[in-house]
């Protein structure tokens, strides 16, 4: 007994010293652990830091370039288009253009020269050409391309050394064309290499880090840092497999690590296109460098786990021995009194112990197998009722129990009759029966549990059921596999509920690429774009990509309103829209209403955006307010034209009782009378009135007395006596036509009265000065778009149109004058009437044409008519001779409401030897005509008469006698009084005012004598 005590002493202090070592072990191998795990991570974000700033770097690298670039394109196509203004105007002036150049070359710092070369390659202007020297480019690369390529836009050539200034330069050229489209030579700028290098050298790649600007075939331009001399560079293609498959691919961009590049290291390389030009920018940076800041980290990282770990075992040694010594205390304590006690209960004890041993055994075993038969109940009672489907096999896949719910699908009423049963018993199908075994035969032969096996089961009820199985092997202390374990779970509804998830958001990603309306979400925190669609994409002229990495805060576009309407969504969840017109960040220009709303995503603010293009709606809007501006004022025409109209009708009565009045007296006085040349000049000023009648007709666009086909040209040549005298002296009147033009159909005093009324309006706006008119016929084809620029659109069809121009260099109007110029009664003359553009205006539109005006102050007006042109050729006139006054007889029944006209129209009719009857209304002339019928010959009716008007009396005539011969007399065209009757029209018309002569022709034509 004594000698055991220091062997378990010596046990306890080994267990002890176990313990320790263990526990500064583990917590040694977890600072490890810890270490590692750091250092990696850390390792893991310097690579990820150094892909972002790989990125960054190439696209300020893009930036740049890609701007001397654009700058340098902006003022080569400025100087093409001044050669080009020059060739048309006659050639180029040497000093206009290399001022010119000089002033693009000032703006653009980074370029070395801009030039021009002829035709033939000779350099002859542009800065730094000297004007004795003969440099030629005509065999250079980009010069050949331009001339022979006359399609060709911006060529950027290889670096080339410089004629003019010896340096190794990459030449930007564009095409000149002269007057006639020909080649007229090539306008190019140099861009120094060590410019450009320049812009490299900006940026910190590392010591062993390089920057390489390639061409469009990987050729080298430019490496930084320069490694070899520049000529010996030029050409070279050092470049990855990585890279030449990439571009390949199409990647315009990307960041990748090669793990050998051209010099056998391996690198982190980041490449880019420069825009919309053919060449390349990449950085390659060294991980060595990007991870030398983690090298020292883990240096110090390591010397703290050393310094940790011989602490802590320098600790646990002095505890270890601290707990040793106390320990050992306690035990001989502990020993000396069991000694003690051992001493006085040794006897005793030794009879009790035998007493009592058997009765131990017994309890032992009685408890034993009671725990058991309560574990075995406990167990069944567990698997029961847990809603698993839980089950157990044998080695050979035998069923050897299971739990009800597992019962129940394999349709037994009792878990106990599974036992003994296969899968092939059980209601499965057979190649699930063959799945089950071997996953079986899988964890019995590995000896490793299978978790989470989803696979499909038919129940015994007829039900497909998805399910999720474990299976696990049964060891027994040997650790020999004897069988399985296996539970699984219904997952149908779980599985349903995933598919339908799947389908809604494969739903929701179709409707969102197929909406018309662009859609984009950023998230509300960093303002990150994270969804973008096509209709986006389009809108905005880029990509879905592009798109995907902006963000609303950065975007210059969204600084027009939108990004503090965004802000404010974001804070207060309130949908707003707002209408803008910018730019997008891809240049396109942009019309849209836009709606910012705000929502939840895992508790984080998203914003969605939603824009509709209203550039068609906001052009439709445009065009209808343009259009109900014209439909105003045709409306004020019209209404202004009616008021004309009718004026002139009553004006024509009174002048009809002149001219007929001082037409009989002349024929009824001896021709030498001296009242002769009185009823001459009355005669003359009534003819005047007549016109300013027919001009208020033309206004209110019923002036188109007789319709033919007319040769333009040759009605304003007849005019020439006429116009000569009736402008300036001080102007001079030229002429401008253009021969074989096809015939207007028109009426030719109405449109004599058109253009002497433009000449006189040009004379006056000359006035006082020397000035010119001209006066120019052409043929133009007419489409829409023009038309609808006219100065009223009728919606006149698209054709061939014949052109009169007449333009003066007179003082011309200003822009506020120009829309009121056909307005009636207003006037720019102090002594105008104000009525001749309006007339003007009538008369073009009574003839279906248009009128365009240009005109600006001090710099002289044009107006330009538009006549519909007409098939075949103009009709020629002879002059008819009026001959003597003819005379008819029988009975002519008159009727019109103007007591005057009546009596003045009795006396001209008996002049030709008429019987007359008067009517002073269509009421009465019915009546007349009733108890005249049988000695009427004609009817001569006013067009506008009280209770029955011309045309209700010709109707009712007509009922009383078909064949009647009837005339009617207006003051209205008579184009527009033929309108009035369909079918069957009068015999005749005569339009007042009208003389004894006109009135014998008419009668003489109804009457057939």
């Amino acid at each position: 007994m004594r000698s055991s005590l220091p062997e378990k002493t010596k046990t306890s202090g080994t267990t002890l010293m176990a313990r320790t070592v263990a526990l500064v072990l583990a917590v040694n191998l977890f600072v490890i652990v810890l270490g590692t795990v750091t250092l990696r991570q850390s390792r893991d974000q310097y690579l990820r830091s150094a892909e972002i700033q790989g990125r960054n770097l190439t696209q300020t690298l893009v930036y740049s370039i890609s701007g001397v670039l654009d700058a340098a394109d902006i003022s080569l196509l400025s100087v093409v288009d001044e050669a080009a203004r020059q060739h048309r105007q006659g050639g180029i002036s040497a000093n206009t253009l290399n001022a010119f150049i000089i002033a693009q070359h000032t703006r653009l710092p980074a370029l070395d020269s801009i030039r021009m070369a002829d035709e033939k390659g000779n350099i002859l202007y542009g800065t730094g050409v000297d004007p004795g020297s003969r440099k030629s480019i005509e065999e250079r690369d980009y010069f050949v391309k331009l001339r022979d390529t006359p399609r060709a836009a911006l060529v950027i050539s290889k670096p080339v050394l410089g004629l003019i200034s010896g340096k190794w330069v990459v030449i930007l050229a564009r095409r000149v064309s002269g007057a006639n489209g020909a080649f007229a030579g090539v306008v190019y700028c140099s861009i120094p290499l060590e410019k450009i290098r320049n812009m490299l050298s900006t940026i910190d790649v590392g010591v062993r880090g390089r920057i390489t600007l390639r061409d469009e075939s990987l050729n080298l331009i430019l490496r930084h840092p320069q490694q070899l001399p520049v000529s010996t560079e030029l050409g070279r293609k050092p470049v990855s497999p990585e890279m030449q498959k990439r571009i390949a691919r199409g990647m315009s961009s990307d960041t990748y690590y090669a793990d050998r590049s051209t010099d056998g290291t391996p690198r982190l390389v980041s490449y880019s296109k420069v825009g919309r030009y053919p060449l390349y920018i990449s950085i390659a940076l060294l991980p060595d460098e990007i991870l030398m800041r983690w090298h020292r980290e883990l240096l110090q990282i390591l010397a703290l786990v050393v310094l940790f770990l011989t602490v802590t075992s320098a600790l646990s040694r002095v505890i270890y021995l601290r707990l040793l010594r106390q320990e050992q205390a306690e035990e001989e304590q502990r020993r000396a009194r069991e000694e003690l006690e051992v001493r006085v209960a040794e006897r005793t004890e030794a009879q009790r112990l035998t007493n009592e041993q058997l009765k131990l055994e017994l309890a032992v075993r009685e408890r034993a197998e009671e725990e058991l038969r309560r574990g075995r109940n406990m167990l069944a009672q567990i698997i029961n009722t847990i809603p698993q489907f839980v089950f157990w096999k044998d080695r050979d896949s035998i069923y050897q129990g299971c739990n009800i719910v597992f019962a129940k699908a394999a349709g037994l009423d009792d878990p106990e009759l599974i036992a003994g049963k296969s899968d092939y018993d059980l209601p499965w199908l057979r190649e699930e029966s063959n799945a089950y075994r071997s996953d079986d035969r899988a964890v019995m032969e590995g000896n490793r549990p299978k978790c989470h096996i989803i696979e499909q089961q038919l129940q015994a009820s007829g039900r497909h059921l998805w399910v999720d199985t474990t299976k696990v092997p049964l060891c027994d202390e040997t650790g020999t596999v004897t069988g399985i374990l296996g539970v699984y779970d219904n997952i149908t509804e779980r599985k349903m509920i995933e598919e339908a998830r799947d389908r809604a958001l494969a739903m929701l990603e179709s409707l969102l690429a197929s909406s018309p309306t662009a859609i984009l979400v950023y998230e509300g925190e960093s303002g990150a774009c994270v969804k973008a669609n096509q209709a986006a994409s389009d809108l905005a002229g880029g990509t879905v990509q592009q798109l995907l990495s902006q963000n609303f805060r950065e975007v210059p576009s969204w600084e027009a309103g939108m990004r503090a309407a965004a802000e404010l969504v974001l804070s207060d969840g309130q949908t707003r829209s707002i209408e803008i017109a910018t730019t997008s960040s891809f240049g396109k220009l942009l019309q849209v209403e836009c709606f910012l709303s705000r929502f939840d995503v895992e508790g984080k603010h998203h914003l969605m955006f939603i824009a509709v293009d209203m550039t068609e709606r906001k052009r439709l809007e445009q065009e209808k307010r343009l259009i109900e501006s014209q439909m105003l004022h045709v409306q004020k025409l019209e209404s202004l034209g009616v008021l004309a109209g009718g004026i002139a009708h009553d004006f024509n009565n009174i002048l009809m009782v002149i001219l007929g009045n001082a037409d009989l007296a002349l024929m009824r006085m001896a021709p030498d009378s001296p009242a002769c040349e009185n009823l001459a000049q009355i005669e003359q000023a009534a003819s005047r009135a007549a016109d300013l009648a027919r001009q208020m007709l033309a206004y209110s666009g019923r002036g188109k007395f007789v319709i033919e086909k007319l040769d333009m040209t040759r009605l304003v040549q007849e005019m020439g006596q006429m116009l000569e005298v009736s402008i300036s002296k001080k102007v001079m009147l030229r002429y401008d036509f253009a021969p074989g033009l096809p015939p207007v159909s028109g009426d030719a005093t109405q449109l004599r009265q058109v253009v002497l009324n433009l000449v006189l309006n040009a004379s006056e706006a000359v006035g006082d000065a020397n000035g010119m008119i001209v006066i120019s016929t052409k043929r133009l084809f007419c489409d829409r778009a023009y038309l609808s620029e006219s100065w009223i659109d009728d919606r006149l069809p698209e054709g061939d149109y014949v052109v009169i121009e007449v333009s003066d260099n007179g003082c011309g109007m200003a822009r506020e004058v120009i829309p009121r110029i056909f307005d009636p009664f207003f006037t720019t003359k102090f002594t105008g009437r104000g009525l001749g553009m309006a007339a003007v205006l009538g008369i073009v539109r009574a003839h279906h044409g248009a009128i365009k005006v240009y005109s600006e102050k001090g710099r002289g007006s044009t107006f330009r008519l538009l006549l519909p042109c007409v098939e075949g050729y103009a009709d020629h006139h002879e002059a008819a001779d009026p001959g003597p006054l003819w005379r008819g007889s029988g009975t002519v029944l008159l009727a019109d409401d103007e007591e005057s006209i009546r009596g003045l129209g009795r006396d001209m009719l008996e002049t030709m030897g008429f019987d007359v009857l008067l009517a002073c209304d269509g009421q009465e002339a019915l009546e007349v005509y009733r108890r005249h019928k049988e000695e009427i010959v004609c009817v001569l009716l006013d067009l506008t008469m009280p209770h029955l008007d011309g045309e209700q009396t010709f109707r009712a005539l007509r009922e009383l006698q078909p064949d009647v011969k009837v005339v009617i007399s207006s003051g209205y065209n008579e184009q527009e009084v033929t309108m009035k009757f369909v079918g069957a029209g009068p015999s005749g018309f005569i339009q007042k005012p009208y003389r004894v002569n006109e009135m014998s022709r008419t009668l003489r034509g109804v009457l057939g004598e």
